[in-house]
């Protein structure tokens, strides 16, 4: 599949779009972002690689799930198995899943079982934005940072309390309802949606999915300064395994899935001055997985041939304090503590003809882990706000692994004449191995924990007063003793068979990879109520086996959002938002050849969502209409999973 020319397309566009008159955009307030230096900050002045994906843009683009919302994001890979409530995982700039740091709120939910974070049940419910942190995080987030951090952030209620209801429906059987509360009044905040979702998927049998979520948060600014924020999450989803024995070449018709999460947080965050702020916060996150596959034939039939209960726990303390000296320095230090436990049941059965027997293999383990961490930041700016430099160093102590010691640098220099600033860091990270890895069938008590150096280099580039923005950027990463298990890059819930002629060399093992490529990214405001959007990212890497799985070379994305005002009638709004993805060739897992590498072909795929805000007497009434995979391409992400084909959804919003 050839690439460039898609993408010197949308880079033209966006060129010619540029260079046409129009009116300069009306005045918006600075985007500021948190996680890059666990401090506010403008996302122009952060010298990390950072992307910020807003509530309004994952509304315009008519996204469900947050794994849709993240997907075309600069440096980022979604890889998705099959239908809505499948497995899916992110992966950055080449960094496995669990290389990559997920945050609700702050919160850390990457599994302690497995190391990654499966995005299959987030829903985009009540998402005020997306940060996306590119390039190691370790030394403000400790282990699984190495690839970059996600953290999605509940909104703030804010304004007259309002009731927001909202409804949809297409193809398969796909209906998703939604109603929120939202607003403030003095000193107190609440925000909170509950919905449904529900799709009998594209598959021929057990293929559907059933997803109950419910996110709130509310906010007391109790005292001057001080104020008390409470964040609360459940998601209940069921859903078909129909890929359940896909290494057999055949639709599982009974292997299910089922899923309890919670999350509860609670933090307090006080300005006792201009210069001085504390926050101390409390979390606890709840993961209750189950996967079971009922036999279909004699004598196994009603019993459960395979069957999995992973409940997971991770409990986290966290004090942090911040001082301003005199404008020019920002000094922050920080303590955590972290608990992750997990209590980890599997079964397998399988008959012996032979034998005239049942054979019953069962892993039946506790596991837990305790962390405690001390990290230091400072943030220096001078020569007129032109110069700025950040710093870093992180202590990380755990019961089960050795001492970490992780230091960050990183700088921006802004040419004020030309409007160009020119950013250069580098980071440490690190990566504890996961339960599984170290006392699971394969696992491997001896692994050692995952380390990594990365220099990340690049600029920004602003033209017709701001209407044009390029932002190229070079990263390198090595990392020494990598765990790559096959296992990682495929959904948790499918029979995966061993391979018995291999028993050792099946163990999870470490190993040593390099990492470099470049990512291209423009934005362009042609017109007022016109943004298009381009980036690509080229990655190429280097391990003793030359192979890893789910790592294109190529990939990127193209995204045109028109937002027009009084279109028919005045006080009416138009909605138009389009979105390409374009991935290039890379190795998956085959399950029709023990699960060896094999080259996947690569795909594109067009989005297109559409909203129509109507004007008095039935404003605010949104008419909505989205279609995924608009021209029917029939491609697979991962090798025995076919993507869905076009889906139409037909909704509504109404705020009360």
């Amino acid at each position: 599949m050839r690439l460039s020319g898609r993408y010197t397309l949308g880079i033209c566009a966006l060129l010619i779009a540029a260079g046409a008159r129009a009116q300069a955009p009306p005045a918006e307030l600075p985007e500021v972002v948190v996680t890059a230096t666990r401090t506010q900050e403008r996302v122009e002045d952060v010298a990390n690689s950072v992307s910020v994906i807003s509530g309004a843009d994952i509304e315009r683009r008519g996204d469900d799930m947050t794994s849709g919302a993240l997907r075309g994001s600069p440096g980022l890979d979604v890889t998705e198995f099959g239908s809505v409530g499948q497995s899916a995982f992110v992966s950055i700039r080449g960094a496995a899943p669990d290389q990559v740091l997920v945050q609700l709120d702050g919160v850390e939910v990457n599994s302690p079982t497995v190391g990654q974070f499966d995005f299959a049940n987030l829903t985009t419910d009540n998402i005020d934005r997306i940060e996306v942190l590119r390039g190691s995080g370790g030394t403000l987030y400790g282990s699984e940072a190495i690839g970059g951090v996600v953290n999605v952030i509940t909104q703030r209620g804010e304004g007259p309390f309002h009731l927001t209801t909202s409804g949809e429906a297409g193809s398969a059987a796909t209906h998703h309802e939604v109603v929120g509360v939202n607003g403030a009044q003095g000193p107190f905040a609440l925000s909170g949606t509950a919905s449904f979702l529900a799709s009998d998927g594209f598959r021929s049998i057990n293929d559907d999915y059933r997803n109950f979520s419910t996110v709130w948060r509310a906010d007391a600014d109790l005292v001057p300064g001080g104020t008390a924020r409470a964040f609360i999450r459940y998601t209940n989803a069921r859903a078909g395994l129909v890929n359940f024995n896909v290494a057999e070449s055949e639709l599982d018709p009974d292997a299910r899935s089922r899923t309890d999460f919670f999350l509860a947080k609670g933090e307090w965050e006080h300005a006792l001055s201009p210069a001085l702020s504390y926050r101390a916060s409390l979390s606890y996150v709840h993961d209750n997985e189950r996967f079971r596959d009922d036999g279909n034939e004699e004598p196994l039939i009603g019993q459960p041939v395979n069957q999995q209960h992973i409940p997971s726990e991770i409990v986290t303390a966290e004090t942090q304090a911040n001082y301003l000296w005199r404008q020019f320095a920002l000094t922050t230090v920080g303590v955590e503590f972290k608990e992750l436990s997990a209590r980890i049941f599997k079964l397998t059965q399988n008959f012996d003809a032979e034998e005239n027997e049942i054979e019953t293999d069962t892993q039946n383990f506790n596991a837990n882990r305790s962390n405690v961490a001390v990290y230091l930041q400072e943030q220096l700016q001078g020569l007129d706000d032109t110069l700025r430099g950040t710093g870093g160093l992180r202590y990380d102590h755990s019961d089960h692994i050795q001492d970490e010691v992780t230091w960050s640098g990183s700088g921006t220099y802004l040419v004020q004449a030309t409007h160009t600033r020119f950013r250069l860091g580098y980071a440490e990270g690190f990566r504890a191995p996961t339960f599984d890895e170290l006392f699971g069938t394969l696992g491997n008590p001896n692994l050692k924990p995952e380390h990594s150096w990365e220099i990340d280099a690049g600029l920004t580039q602003e033209l017709f007063d701001g209407r044009l923005r390029f932002e190229p950027t070079y990263f390198y990463r090595r990392v020494t003793n990598l765990i790559e298990e096959v296992i990682d890059q495929l959904p948790g819930p499918i029979a995966v068979p061993e391979n018995e002629d291999e028993e050792e060399g099946a163990l999870a093992t470490n190993l040593n990879a390099r990492f470099q490529g470049v990512e291209l990214i423009a934005r362009g405001q042609p017109l007022p109520w016109l943004t298009l959007t381009s980036n690509y990212t080229y990655l190429n890497y280097v391990t003793p086996s030359g192979v890893l799985l789910n790592r294109p070379r190529h990939r990127g994305a193209f995204g045109a959002a028109a937002v027009r005002s009084d279109l028919f009638s005045p006080g009416d709004q138009g909605t138009a938002s389009t979105q390409v993805y374009a991935v290039g060739r890379r190795d998956s897992a085959d399950p029709n050849d023990d699960f060896e590498p094999e080259q996947i072909g690569g795909y594109a795929r067009t989005d297109l969502s559409l909203a129509y805000r109507f004007a008095v007497p039935l404003a605010p009434l949104t008419i909505t209409a989205t279609v995924r995979n608009l021209f029917n391409r029939d491609y697979s992400e991962s090798i025995g999973f076919p993507a869905p084909p076009a889906r139409f959804l037909m909704g509504f919003r109404y705020q009360l």
